[in-house]
C-alpha cells in the first residue's frame, strides 16, 4: 500500500483509489473502497457518511471489515458520530 497523504474527501479516496487499484493503494483510498461496497453488505448506509465515521473514530478498513463480520449494525452507528 502506498502511503496515506493529505486528508481525503471520500468522492477523492474513492476516485484514487480505483485508479491505482486495490493493492496500491493506500489506506484512505481502501477504507473509501471498502465503504462504498458496505450498500451491499450492511442495507441502507451512507458509504459516505461511514468514512467519515470512521475517520473521526480513526478505524481503518481492516476495522470496517471486521465490523461488518462480527456486528453490521456498527456500522450503521459510524454514519452519525
Amino acid at each position: 500500500m502506498r502511503e496515506a497523504g493529505t486528508t481525503m474527501t471520500y468522492e477523492a479516496a474513492l476516485k484514487s483509489g480505483r485508479k491505482v487499484g486495490a493493492a496500491n493503494c493506500n489506506e484512505t483510498e481502501f477504507l473509501a473502497m471498502i465503504c462504498s461496497g458496505l450498500q451491499l453488505t450492511c442495507g441502507a448506509v451512507s458509504p459516505e457518511l461511514v468514512f467519515e465515521g470512521a475517520q473521526k473514530k480513526g478505524l481503518k478498513a481492516k476495522d470496517i471489515a471486521k465490523l461488518v463480520h462480527d456486528n453490521p449494525a456498527a456500522i450503521e452507528e459510524l454514519m452519525w458520530v
